[in-house]
């Protein structure tokens, strides 16, 4: 009997319609799980409860930390994890960074609606991610599985897109995937658990809008910056440079992402390089947001 650790974490798969107002506040529970007639044997944490706009990477570290601590103690053979849709991408790429080393495979996965509703997709995701999740542990996969699943909005396909590759959704809450094979260095036991010990990084991101006004941000209290990019690989070099080279001089870290690698580069790049930024290549933006937190 295969024993599945379910975590929920929030967001609409956790939450039910009340008055046409859609609230958070566990609507799943171990009742739910009785209509998958699977052998397996479920176990259930919720170390934090939040709504998917209000997440941040101290909820994140909180969550992360509990099922590290929940995996050394009760050594489950596979992890569920529930989390709203909007930011699912984020935890997904900061997840795999740093539990893969606990070599067990994760599926993360949210609904469109509320469980409750005749329409909501949340069955069907489960049931899907529950699949995944047993084939990898009678195949010992370990981590090999460890990534987001969603229902399509146009065909209504429940898909799976590994975590290093998935992107955020869009407003259908349906996940794209970075193009490509993108990798990363996970993190080792010991560098995981300085990580979520460390203090909080309280990083700026800067998101690609056109006429952003940079010379509007105060530094004071920010220890890194995160610039995102175009699709193209640009950024702007009105304003941007000279943030870039104030963060520098005050020895605060400052990122670039995403940049594709290869021998031509767009000017724009190479200016903000030569200031100080550095770049990331060849990852999701949401990839790179993770990356800013735990270098």
């Amino acid at each position: 009997m295969n024993r599945i650790l379910v975590v929920t974490l929030g967001g609409t798969i956790c939450s039910a319609n009340k008055d046409n107002t859609i609230k958070l506040g566990g609507a799943i529970d171990r009742s739910f799980f009785d209509k998958f007639k699977s052998n397996t044997e479920f176990s259930f944490l919720t170390p934090v409860l939040y709504s998917s706009e209000n997440a941040n990477e101290d909820l994140y570290r909180k969550a992360l930390s509990a099922i590290i601590k929940e995996c050394e103690s009760s050594k489950p053979d596979g992890i569920l994890v529930l989390h709203g849709t909007d930011s699912m991408a984020y935890f997904a790429q900061l997840s795999v960074r740093v539990i893969s080393y606990l070599n067990l495979p994760v599926v993360i996965t949210g609904s469109k609606l509320p469980p409750e509703d005749s329409h909501s997709d949340a069955v069907k995701n489960v049931k899907y991610a529950l699949g995944l999740l047993k084939a990898a542990v009678d195949g010992k996969l370990g981590s090999i599985t460890f990534g987001v699943v969603f229902s399509d909005s146009l065909m209504g396909d429940t898909t799976f897109i590994p975590a290093i590759r998935v992107t955020d959704a869009n407003f259908e809450g349906d996940y794209g995937k970075f193009p490509g094979k993108p990798s990363v260095d996970t993190l080792t036991k010991d560098e995981a658990k300085a990580y979520l010990e460390s203090p909080l990084k309280r990083m700026i991101t800067i998101p690609a809008i056109p006429g952003f006004p940079y010379d509007a941000i105060k530094l004071d209290s920010v220890d890194a910056v995160l610039i995102e990019g175009y699709h193209s690989g640009t950024a702007s070099t009105i304003g941007l440079p000279e943030l870039v080279e104030e963060a520098t001089k005050a020895s605060k870290k400052v990122y670039l992402a995403p940049v594709h690698s290869g021998k031509v580069q767009y000017e724009s790049n190479k200016i903000l390089e030569e200031k100080g930024a550095k770049a990331i290549y060849n990852m999701p933006f949401e990839g790179c947001w993770a990356e800013s937190l735990i270098r």
